[in-house]
């Protein structure tokens, strides 16, 4: 088995956290202006179900303490999509 490493770690953490602040961006974009979910609200919820992804393959080739790190990734990545299924949700009733 391959084992992670700290570059490849170092990547895929920067990369999500990316994809966790854009969402977070059209996340509050969307809530503060009471916009239509739109294309690019529907990208950055895409990114991070594609970030879930990326957070279990990593798992399989990570140590413990990787493991730990990436698990605490995917809580955020998994806080912010449950915000956005919540707000899709709350939009569309009242629109």
């Amino acid at each position: 088995m391959l084992m992670a490493t700290r570059d490849s770690m170092e990547q895929l953490i920067t990369e999500i956290k990316d994809k966790i602040d854009t969402a977070k961006k059209e996340l509050d974009e969307t809530n503060r202006n009471g916009y239509d979910v739109d294309s690019e609200y529907t990208n950055a919820q895409t990114n991070l179900e594609q970030a879930e992804a990326e957070i279990e393959h990593m798992k399989l080739s990570a140590n413990h303490q990787q493991r730990e790190q990436l698990h605490r990734l995917h809580l955020q990545v998994s806080q912010v999509l449950n915000d956005m299924y919540l707000d899709q949700v709350d939009l569309n009733e009242y629109s």
